[in-house]
Parts: structure tokens; C-alpha cells; sequence
């Protein structure tokens, strides 16, 4: 399951996508912005510093920018980088999977599901993502 902490993280950073190249906004703004509590956000910009998507500089006119291109973070980086591997069921990443593994019509299913949510989330960038209006989420590709 796809924590809260990650889909904050992922408006995070498409808040930060949605400026200027370059602006600076503080976390108190991201926090008024996007109706994030300002800790989880400030817990939040640690991680995507840690991942060298974010700078950040303190004092009066600190604050956060992005520090790479958004076009070329997906979501599924983003997901990952906050709540580790995605998976639709844990039978797919169990270490010991169950004894009927080699006979389970439904192991298959989960592969392909997993196949495809995977890609949907590495086809939708963050840049992508700052571009569309809620209104028109069609347009992200199928």
C-alpha cells in the first residue's frame, strides 16, 4: 500500500515543479499551499534531500528548490524512495513464497497487475504531474 507520506512527498515536489525553475518557497509555504501539516513536510523534504531531488538553504531567505530537471523523477522513484518496494500483495517479494506457488492461477494475475501499475507510475513524472489541472486527469497517458 502507497503511504500518505508518499503521496505528500510526490505533491511536494510537484508544488515545487508548479514555480519557476529556481524559485525558492519555504516549507511553511508548501506546507499553506498544498494543506500539508508544516512538520511532515519539513520530515518530508529530509528524504527528498537525502535523494538529491531537493536543495535547501537556511535563514531569512532560505527555503527549498528543486535541484534536478522534475521531468526525469517518476512516481514510482518517489513512492519508493519514501515507503520502500511496491507491491500489490506480498506474495510477489516473499522470500519463502507459498507452497502452491508453482500451481496458482492467482500468483499470475498479480504479476501482470503488478506489471502495469508499475508502469503507470514510472510513465508520470513529476513535471507531468505539476502540468495537469485535477479537472483533466485524462490526460495523463494511457
Amino acid at each position: 500500500m502507497i503511504t500518505k507520506k508518499a503521496e505528500y512527498a510526490i505533491i511536494i515536489l510537484a508544488e515545487l515543479a508548479s514555480h519557476p525553475q529556481g524559485e525558492i518557497l519555504t516549507s511553511k509555504k508548501i506546507a499553506q499551499n498544498r494543506s500539508i501539516p508544516v512538520n511532515l513536510v519539513v520530515q518530508l523534504l529530509a528524504l527528498l534531500k537525502d535523494a538529491g531531488w531537493i536543495t535547501g538553504t537556511r535563514g531569512p531567505t532560505g527555503g527549498i528548490k528543486l535541484n534536478i530537471d522534475p521531468s526525469t523523477i517518476n512516481l514510482r522513484e518517489v513512492i519508493e524512495n519514501i515507503d520502500g518496494k511496491i507491491g500489490i500483495t506480498r506474495c510477489l517479494f516473499s522470500d519463502t513464497p507459498c507452497q502452491d506457488k508453482t500451481h496458482c492461477s492467482l500468483r499470475a494475475i498479480w504479476v501482470k497487475a503488478q506489471q502495469k501499475m508499475l508502469s503507470v507510475l514510472e510513465d508520470v513524472s513529476i513535471k507531468n504531474l505539476s502540468e495537469i489541472d485535477p479537472s483533466e486527469i485524462n490526460r495523463i497517458k494511457d
